[in-house]
């Protein structure tokens, strides 16, 4: 089973737009909402793909989720602190996106998350920051991961912390699902992470931009806020640098260029030979969902290049499989087997 923790869930409201103009108002065609946050979205593409019952060779399986979450062998059980007035939104929501979960209600209000997507594909996000937890939901939502513990293989840890949040919170949640025996997958970025690394995380998966942020943290030196892109190291150099810092294997993604997995002496590139026109700001999560289930099902980090390969391709046709989808969260499984033969896989020798 997969834990998914969500520190600072959000309402995820998307707008479609022919375009935007700034300063013009304008008219939105569609607009959805949804219980959302890095985490919610891992589970429910996680619920979805473990659910389909296509046969799916080339993407990793596991078993299937239950309705509660709690027995040995459900699949997913997203975990999040939510605020009472939206915490029967988020369960209804949830629970009609058949998405196992236990939501801690926190007398703090849950934030709000705007995309506006363009038809083009373009997303503007609009993204609240989020109102700090006190201790005692803190605790409550990390004794909610320990009792989850015993029937999981993984936890994953998503998207940012609410401000005021205390920055060991991810290094002791690393450390606590270690003691329990569970693979850590970590998709946070900045001061959480770089205080996370020396406990060792299974898997670390920041993009390229928040992996450079996570290394001036290491190096206590300021990020330049946007940095940009011929500025920051290569997904290559900041893999490297965050094995170097203690994770035990990182996945830096980039874009449509693809990503670089680094684990010991082996370093791989996967991408699409071309990119695709859709709704990006779920892909990075469609991707941590593929990494956690492929970790599900062996037990254990890859060994060896083949093994890693077959993971990555999972990762990249998962990740594309989201961008065609008008929301985060979301993906066809059709969509993931169609794409996974096509992406490409090299290793990067030094």
């Amino acid at each position: 089973m997969i834990v998914t923790l969500t520190p600072n869930p959000a309402l995820d409201i998307t707008y479609a737009v022919p375009t935007v103009t700034l300063g013009e108002s304008h008219r939105v065609g569609s607009v959805t909402e949804r219980a959302g946050g890095k985490g919610l979205n891992v589970a429910a593409v996680l619920a979805t793909m473990l659910a389909s019952t296509s046969n799916r060779t080339s993407t990793p399986t596991t078993t299937t989720p239950t309705e509660t979450g709690t027995s040995p062998g459900a699949g997913v059980v997203a975990v999040a602190p939510v605020g009472a007035l939206d915490r029967d939104l988020f369960a209804a929501d949830l629970d009609a996106r058949r998405v196992p979960h236990r939501l801690i209600e926190s007398p703090c209000p849950t934030r709000r998350s705007v995309a506006v997507v363009e038809s083009d594909g373009r997303a503007t996000l609009l993204n609240e920051a989020g109102v700090g937890q006190s201790r005692r939901v803190w605790q409550l939502v990390t004794d909610e991961v320990e009792r989850l513990a015993g029937s999981a293989r993984v936890l994953t840890v998503s998207g940012s912390l609410p401000p005021g949040t205390d920055p060991d919170l991810v290094l002791r949640l690393t450390e606590l699902a270690h003691a329990h025996d569970l693979l850590v997958v970590l998709d946070v970025s900045g001061e959480a992470l770089a205080r996370a690394l020396p406990a060792h995380p299974d898997l670390v998966k920041p993009n390229r931009s928040e992996a450079a942020g996570v290394l001036h943290a290491l190096a206590g030196t300021t990020d330049p806020a946007p940095a940009a892109t011929a500025t920051l190291p290569t997904a290559e150099e900041a893999a490297y640098a965050l094995v170097g810092a203690g994770a035990r294997a990182a996945v830096v993604s980039d874009g449509a260029a693809g990503l670089v997995l680094v684990h010991g002496e082996l370093a791989l590139r996967a991408r699409l030979p071309r990119p695709l026109t859709g709704n990006p700001t779920g892909a990075g999560d469609a991707l941590t969902a593929a990494l956690a289930a492929g970790l599900d099902q062996a037990g254990q980090l890859p060994d060896g290049a083949a093994p890693w390969e077959a993971l990555l391709r999972a990762g990249v046709a998962w990740s594309a499989a989201a961008v065609l989808q008008p929301v985060a969260g979301a993906l066809d499984p059709a969509d993931a087997d169609r794409l996974a033969p096509d992406v490409e896989i090299e290793e990067i020798r030094s």
